[in-house]
């Protein structure tokens, strides 16, 4: 599982969120192992069932004034109750005051506690973006990554084989080039989303050709810096004895993080253009999202004929028939 120490968010988001350390600075070592944040409304008021330890809790305006109104028996019974949890660490948003009391608990407790002076509204999209890059599920592949119509597409294959010569010339087309070479894969909720490593981004390896830019090349319309991958295209050398699929009903897909993605192999030989075959899987895909399975139409049509050849009387039997009603 992946993790985050409390000191490390604070280093990375101290000047963009404006992060002040107000207590527990012993406690900075604490772990942070989810994408998500929680807001405190409840568990302040002693509903703990629902207290996820391992998230961020976040205060917000409404919760700094909840704890400000309480008598003082009151507020050291809710800090208590709350504080002896294992929280990893508190963000307080708005720039409230924040009672002497909590600070003093949270300094017993090494409970860090921050303080940012921006509203939740601008602070919690920045925190969110942090972590899901943070914590997120990772993968790295081998492949070629570009949007081809709005859908993403991983084109694999073994090295040579024509990856990135393909992706080029979908560039040329229109297209935008995501990333070559190494795919960087990241889980945010049911997303997979692929970027470049910072190194590689922008670039592509044509043999022949070397190492170009395509920003440079093209312009910022061929490239991407980060898309949802939704469709894997296999790259195969092309083989008699190896089955490819010919009617498109059996579809395949892979697992990566979890999460199922369709696959198309496509057998590559001489004649073949393949970049306009990798376009027609992007819109193939686009029209089985909107209800049409060309395949299984096709399959239904056929089917349907033969059921109607079946019960047309043979030429024999019509012979007899008109025979037998003759004079």
């Amino acid at each position: 599982m992946n993790q985050l120490s409390v000191a490390q968010l604070l280093e990375d988001l101290r000047e963009e969120l404006g992060l002040a350390l107000l207590a527990g600075k012993g406690g900075l070592a604490r772990a942070i192992r989810h994408t998500r944040y929680q807001k405190n409304g409840l568990p302040l008021a002693g509903f703990l069932e629902e207290l996820h330890l391992d998230r961020i809790q976040v205060w917000g305006n409404t919760e700094i004034r909840y704890l400000n109104s309480l008598a003082p028996e009151a507020l050291e019974k809710a800090l208590n109750r709350f504080f002896h949890l294992p929280v990893c660490a508190i963000l307080a948003m708005g720039g409230g005051y924040i009672p002497k009391v909590v600070r003093e608990v949270a300094d017993r407790e090494d409970l860090p506690l921050f303080l940012s002076p921006h509203p939740g509204s601008e602070v919690l999209p920045r925190l969110l973006a942090y972590l899901e890059a943070h914590l997120s599920l990772h993968a790295r592949l081998h492949g070629v990554l570009v949007d081809l119509y709005g859908v993403g597409v991983l084109i694999e294959g073994k090295s040579g084989i024509g990856k990135s010569e393909c992706a080029l010339h979908l560039v040329t087309r229109g297209h935008r080039l995501v990333a070559d070479d190494v795919v960087d894969i990241q889980l945010r909720g049911d997303d997979l989303v692929g970027r470049s490593t910072d190194l590689l981004k922008h670039h592509i390896e044509v043999r022949g050709l070397g190492i170009l830019n395509l920003k440079d090349l093209f312009g910022v319309v061929a490239i991407r810096y980060e898309k949802n991958v939704e469709l894997i295209v296999e790259l195969t050398p092309w083989s008699p004895e190896m089955p490819f699929e010919r009617l498109g009903i059996d579809l395949q897909a892979r697992d990566i993080l979890g999460k199922e993605l369709p696959v198309v192999r496509i057998p590559v030989a001489p004649g073949r253009n393949i970049p306009t075959l990798i376009e027609v899987a992007a819109r193939n895909l686009l029209l089985q999202r909107m209800g049409h399975f060309s395949a299984e139409e096709f399959s239904r049509s056929l089917t349907a004929q033969i059921a109607a050849e079946s019960l047309r009387p043979s030429g024999a039997e019509a012979g007899r028939g008109e025979g037998e009603g003759g004079p």
